[in-house]
């Protein structure tokens, strides 16, 4: 916040880090495009991320029969394409994509179709925006709970000690980004909702997650944090039930709002399929239902969450205990985790394919910051000086072995090849 004081402007140190953020993001994907003579089209266009941009110049700058043939679809019945991607990445850069329309036409550049250095760079920026959002979400979060110094270093290591940190620089048109940003929202408006339980609140708490919901579905299972929200007891869920039965015209708001957000998906799968619902990713589903792939999802050579982001391995442990003394609401962070690891392990492709570290994990890191601040407050509280540095030392190190591993992920060697441990100690080489 920028306060003005007689003839001074006092800029608090908070906007003063999300600044240093900006430029660093900036600078880092720089040093990228340096060392991998990257184009900028490379980080928006090509799978998922195509499917997830294309709703944007189709709406702005197309017809609306021209939804039947996306670029990036399948083939579908009658000579038409359907996009397994749903619209909400592109709704929340929307108006990033404006303003680079409006900048091509004040410019007078050439390409104004949506598909030019203009509009990639925007959507970058975009990226660069809600991660920045989301982090700082999350510091008020954990505001409620720790010292502004553990808040910072928590949030900070999420980003830093996470592939969110390749997920927002290298990849800034893949979905993880906004979905951890909106389920950060949703986490600090859960005690907003219940300490004053209106209209507002009950608005700002459900337009994230039904949004998150949008983009992937599987994030509706965040809104287990919902419910057991403040309960370590029994009698105490009871109490919350009957408590959310007295508010039904507030559920009934987030039913409402939820249905909203979903009206352009339901308008375009009934323009392509003629069915409101429609399930548009077709032969791709849950197939291991019933054996999920658990150690896949978290010890896999390839990808799996604890090898590629031992960061979270550590504030797994953390949240462990956390429920063994029912603290910070941590049971209603276990279940969703659980579930969201299960649901992984489930899918058709539990690697998620070609991946920097697990991805599908990236939309929860929001739910992890807690055990992740609760440990680094233990561990800085302690006396023991040797700890203390010997974890700081651990702290750098997975820090650098993020970075490293952002800089040197090759995703042809992630895509269906055999896989080699060779290629992770390729993190080490310079």
């Amino acid at each position: 916040m920028i306060k003005l004081t007689g003839r001074n402007i006092k800029i608090s140190r908070l906007f003063q880090l999300s600044i240093l953020f900006l430029m660093l993001g900036i600078v880092s994907t720089l040093a990228h495009r340096h060392f991998k003579h990257a184009e900028v089209k490379h980080y928006i266009l090509g799978s998922d991320m195509e499917g997830y941009y294309q709703y944007l110049p189709f709406f702005f700058l197309h017809e609306w029969d021209d939804f039947d043939h996306l670029p990036w679809a399948k083939p579908y019945e009658d000579g038409k394409s359907l996009s397994v991607y749903t619209c909400g990445v592109a709704i929340l850069e929307s108006p990033f994509f404006i303003a680079a329309h409006l900048t091509s036409v004040f410019l007078q550049l050439e390409d104004q179709d949506g598909y030019s250095n203009v509009y990639y760079t925007f959507i970058f920026f975009s990226a660069l925006f809600y991660a920045l959002t989301g982090l700082l979400f999350i510091y008020k979060t954990l505001l409620r709970y720790f010292s502004e110094k553990t808040a910072l270093w928590a949030s900070a290591l999420t980003f830093f000690a996470t592939n969110l940190y390749y997920y927002t620089i290298f990849s800034p048109g893949m979905s993880h980004v906004y979905s951890f940003a909106l389920l950060a929202m949703y986490i600090y408006f859960v005690p907003v909702f219940y300490e004053k339980p209106t209209f507002k609140n009950t608005t700002f708490l459900i337009l994230p997650l039904a949004l998150a919901t949008l983009i992937r579905p599987t994030n509706l299972i965040a809104a287990i944090y919902f419910i057991l929200y403040g309960i370590t007891i029994i009698p105490l869920l009871k109490q919350r039930m009957l408590f959310l039965i007295r508010k039904w015209y507030l559920l009934l708001l987030m039913l409402v709002a939820g249905i909203l957000v979903f009206v352009p998906q339901m308008a375009y799968w009934h323009k392509v399929t003629g069915h409101m619902f429609f399930y548009s990713y077709q032969n791709e589903g849950f197939p291991f239902i019933l054996k999920p792939h658990i150690s896949t999802v978290l010890f896999g050579a390839r990808n799996g969450w604890y090898i590629y982001t031992p960061m979270m391995f550590f504030a797994s442990l953390s949240l462990f205990y956390l429920v063994y003394k029912r603290m910070y609401s941590s049971l209603g962070i276990l279940l969703p985790m659980i579930f969201i690891v299960y649901i992984d392990g489930s899918w058709w492709a539990p690697t998620f394919s070609a991946a920097a570290g697990y991805r599908a994990l990236i939309d929860f890191l929001p739910f992890m910051a807690i055990p992740l601040a609760y440990l680094l407050q233990q561990i800085y509280n302690s006396e023991n000086k040797f700890l203390k540095n010997m974890i700081t030392v651990l702290i750098v190190f997975l820090v650098f072995y993020n970075i490293q591993f952002a800089f040197k992920y090759d995703s042809w060697l992630w895509w269906d090849t055999g896989w080699q441990w060779k290629y992770l100690l390729r993190i080490f080489q310079f």
